[in-house]
């Protein structure tokens, strides 16, 4: 980011805050500035780095998650309609599964 920084601000940087502006015929031209920063983020980079994953404690009641026993009987009676699916199904994976066109 230093380099990007040196770059965007340019004329600040050699105007405001290079060590060698008042040295007429310097050819620093921030390049002083821009060493600095380059050497601090290389000290940050080189320090351990904690990442710190802010955790979610979930509670779910058992009323939420059970049912009444007479809706699951209703649901194990019911037989779905087996020509809805076959007829449905081979049609959706004839499209996707089929071999490669030449």
């Amino acid at each position: 980011m230093p380099l990007v920084n040196y770059v965007v601000n340019y004329d600040y940087i050699v105007k405001n805050l290079c060590e060698n502006r008042n040295v007429p015929q310097s050819t620093c031209k921030g390049k002083c500035y821009v060493e600095k920063e380059l050497a601090k983020t290389e000290k940050q980079s080189n320090s351990p780095q904690t990442i710190k994953i802010a955790g979610l404690d979930v509670f779910i009641s058992y009323d939420i998650l059970s049912f009444p026993s007479q809706l699951n009987a209703e649901l194990l009676t019911e037989i779905p309609d087996s020509s809805y699916f076959n007829s449905h199904s081979s049609e959706y994976f004839s499209r996707i599964f089929h071999p490669p066109l030449a």
